[in-house]
């Protein structure tokens, strides 16, 4: 006798409303059609203000008031519901300016067949307002601000082109002078570290002794007006990494300016890449005999742990200290995969 596929049944809406009912956020369940068959208690708080059922609305036009930022289009349009079973994601905001994460999720057999839809809506109108916050805070650490210790800058050189600037007033101006370049340095530290927390990666295959070598190459009319000796120890012939090239290379030129502040003239700082089971190794040595700026290092930091990493720091009194960030080896997979933002 021949068998026929069983179909699946379809969802039990009442089981899966008891569960979606201890969520925060509203949550919509819908039929295959795109109407609503299941709205949890956030959902029916938000939506039933003038009374009106949820049951039955179809979703598209529930959520018509929501609109996408920047272009204005439906947050979740009526062709996201007809085109098959693919799922929906976007920000928007409403007509009272708040804003809101959309999920829209199909609810799927094992051969693929609908049976309806989970729609989910997160207010991230506080976390919007954190990113305002930030960005306005960057833009006066970046303008505002850098623009104050640059002034002073400028006001102490002419300070010091007057003729009846005395040894004092010289001592006294370079006081000045080494805390507003204090301050400016700080800010920008500052802001490259907020940078880089808030970018998404931008992952690409590269070649990690290559990198290094690049930066050393950079740094090397600042080691030589200083009269340290940078000295790169041999490299392997092909170092792949899954990295973000621009974050690297900042962490790696973050690393090796704190290097060279920190070394005294006529000293060695030796730079090497090695391997350690399914880690990359960049380890920068330096002479110096205090411990690191660990203010000077959270960019380095903050790049090693976004990549799945780690920054390693080991110091003794008479060796001095070594500082090493710690990188995965890509997979196989990884090498033979495309890279996209995360």
């Amino acid at each position: 006798m021949k068998r026929h596929a069983r179909t699946p049944p379809p969802p039990d809406w009442r089981r899966l409303r008891d569960s979606l009912d201890h969520w925060p956020d509203a949550a919509l369940l819908l039929d295959p059609e795109g109407r609503v068959a299941v709205a949890n208690l956030a959902a029916q708080g938000q939506w039933q203000g003038g009374g009106a059922p949820l049951q039955g609305q179809p979703a598209d036009s529930l959520l018509s008031g929501l609109r996408r930022r920047g272009d204005g289009a439906p947050l979740l349009p009526r062709a996201a519901l007809r085109g098959g079973p693919r799922a929906t994601c976007g920000e928007g905001e409403d007509a009272q300016g708040r804003g809101w994460l959309l999920r829209c999720l199909p609810l799927v057999d094992e051969g693929q067949g609908l049976h309806g839809w989970l729609v989910v809506l997160v207010d991230v109108t506080l976390l919007w307002l954190a990113e305002a916050q930030r960005d306005h805070a960057l833009r006066f650490l970046s303008h505002d601000a850098r623009q104050s210790a640059t002034t002073i800058l400028a006001m102490l050189d002419l300070a010091r082109q007057r003729p009846e600037a005395d040894q004092t007033d010289g001592r006294l101006l370079q006081g000045i002078e080494r805390e507003a370049q204090a301050g400016l340095d700080r800010s920008d530290r500052f802001v490259r570290l907020a940078r880089t927390q808030a970018r998404p990666l931008q992952t690409e295959l590269l070649d990690l002794a290559a990198l290094l070598r690049m930066v050393v190459d950079a740094a090397w009319s600042t080691a030589d007006r200083q009269r340290v000796r940078i000295l790169l120890r041999p490299l392997p012939d092909d170092a792949p990494c899954v990295a973000d090239r621009g974050m690297l290379t900042r962490a790696l030129g973050a690393m090796l300016d704190h290097a060279l502040g920190r070394s005294p003239p006529g000293s060695v700082l030796s730079c090497a890449v090695t391997t350690d089971g399914g880690q990359w190794r960049v380890a920068l040595r330096e002479p110096a005999a205090g411990p690191p700026v660990q203010q000077a290092l959270q960019l380095a930091r903050t790049v090693a742990q976004r990549h799945g990493g780690s920054l390693d720091i080991e110091h003794a009194a008479d060796a001095g200290c070594t500082v090493t960030l710690v990188l995965p080896r890509p997979t196989a997979a990884e090498l033979a995969a495309p890279f996209t933002e995360s």
